[in-house]
């Protein structure tokens, strides 16, 4: 640097230092596309046409992945000096580097004005350096990154592990502005309808919204208490005794698939909790696309919004699962201990035919639960029978119908119970559309009494399976240990 001494030795701080060499590249790269600018007399048309964007996009990749680069070393430099002086702005090589490019640039001008060398060529050229060179000014420019902090206290292993439960959803109220926003989220899903979406966006806010609602918000009314809705009040409940089961190292919350709890808000409250591992338990024992599928699909977009975790687990359907066929059997025997029946009649939410035929596994999930419920509670074939409930439009659903079955069923078996396992909490499904409806149909087909068997709910043997999924345990078989220890605290 002796052949700069001459230049004042003006102390500069490193960061003005970096500002000052971010401009003088600004401005020399401002001055070349002037310099290109003013070759466009020289130009044809469609040389302008084609050196123009070829020369900006061209220079500014060159600028944002090379340039950048000289510009970051320079900054590098520059932090490194013990006292900036102005004139340490570049290094004696780069400027001889640009006086090279400057000579450069004369000499293909003066071929240029000698017919021998392209004008648009050159315009280019000086487009693509003088964009190059502005592009990179701002590294100099903006801030350099913040230093980070390397002595960080390493992570407690205090910090809960969550479990989130999760189920279709209900509206916030029995009033038909409530209900018809809770059927819009939730019939608005292509997961749930499959159907052109244009044409299904036309029916269902122009034909069906305006003539459901209403019916539903009656439906409603008749079910909901003071908790509220009946599916959220029983989850809750639910997710209290899932927790007391656990422990105080797991944050169990509920959530909604559809209104509230919305499933994203919870999830983000877990992630605030500091949980770097949360388990997702579908409420839906059998896997359906319409019910799992589409809490993976929402589970998996709120994950991908995130640059941090937590780590996310699903826990898989179980529809065979020892425990959850155990508390469905323990909740029929309680309900029938003193009034047995004539038949039992198991029914499970319907599905569109269609949807079966394209792979949904959920008809024979169902089949799986039925004929090991009935095995756990040590019927026959002729014994029971499985129907399908809640079908909605006019398309083909699973059969039999539970609302045509079941009241077939009266003349010959005046006391039926109707078990509903795909249901794990009481919601309007079971508590009108079967505990009322259907129940009022069957006797006036002539039976005596549709005997209903409650929801899951907040059973004890309930709560050890959903518990059991939240830790991703195998159920205990007899005489095994019980990983837990939910039946030992249940006996205290």
């Amino acid at each position: 640097m002796k052949g700069l001494a001459w230049i004042p030795p003006v102390t500069l701080s490193a960061r003005n230092l970096e500002r000052l060499a971010g401009i003088i590249w600004l401005l020399v790269g401002a001055m070349l596309i002037r310099k290109g600018v003013t070759g466009f007399d020289n130009t044809s048309t469609l040389g302008i046409w084609i050196a123009l964007p070829v020369g900006l996009v061209i220079g500014s990749l060159k600028g944002k992945y090379v340039l950048s680069r000289t510009a970051r070393r320079n900054r590098r430099r520059i932090r490194a000096l013990a006292e900036p002086k102005l004139w340490n702005v570049f290094t004696v090589k780069f400027l001889i580097l640009i006086a090279l490019m400057i000579g450069m640039a004369r000499g293909l001008q003066a071929l240029a004005e000698a017919g021998h060398f392209s004008w648009a060529a050159l315009v280019g050229i000086r487009l693509g350096i003088g964009a190059g060179l502005m592009v990179s000014a701002f590294v100099l420019l903006l801030p350099p990154p913040k230093p980070y902090d390397t002595d960080v206290e390493p992570a407690t292993s205090n910090t809960p592990r969550g479990v989130l439960l999760v189920n279709l959803g209900s509206p916030a109220s029995p009033s038909t502005r409530d209900v018809r926003r809770y059927l819009r989220e939730f019939l608005s899903d292509p997961l749930v309808v499959e159907a052109n979406r244009i044409l299904w966006a036309f029916v269902l806010n122009v034909i069906i919204l305006p003539r459901r609602s209403g019916r539903s918000a009656a439906a409603y009314a008749k079910v909901w208490s003071a908790e509220g809705s009946p599916l959220v009040a029983n989850g809750r409940r639910l997710a209290e005794r899932v927790s007391q089961a656990l422990g105080t190292q797991w944050s169990v919350r509920l959530a909604m698939r559809y209104g509230a709890p919305a499933l994203n808000e919870q999830l983000e409250t877990l992630a605030a909790q500091g949980c770097r591992e949360i388990r997702v338990v579908p409420l839906f024992p059998q896997w359906s696309r319409t019910t799992n599928g589409t809490i993976q699909d929402a589970v998996a977009k709120w994950a991908r919004g995130r640059r941090a975790g937590p780590a996310v687990s699903i826990a898989a359907s179980c529809p065979d699962d020892r425990g959850y066929l155990q508390a469905l059997a323990a909740r029929v025997r309680e309900t029938l201990a003193h009034s047995p029946v004539d038949h039992h009649v198991f029914s499970f939410h319907g599905l569109p035919e269609s949807y079966i035929e394209r792979g949904d596994p959920y008809v024979r999930e169902c089949r799986l639960t039925a004929v090991g419920l009935a095995q756990e509670l040590g019927l026959t074939a002729s014994q029971w029978t499985l129907v399908f409930q809640s079908r909605f439009g006019d398309d083909p659903w699973l059969q039999p119908y539970a609302d045509e079955k079941v009241p077939e069923l009266a003349a010959q078996y005046p006391r039926i119970a109707i078990t509903m396992p795909g249901f794990a909490a009481d919601c309007l499904e079971t508590l009108e559309e079967i505990g009322l409806a259907l129940a009022a149909d069957f006797r006036a087909a002539g039976g005596d009494e549709l005997v209903v068997v409650p929801a899951l709910n907040d059973h004890p043997l309930w709560v050890d399976t959903v518990a059991r999924m939240a830790a991703g345990l195998e159920v205990p078989r007899d005489g095994q240990q019980d990983h837990l220890g939910l039946r030992e605290a249940r006996r205290a």
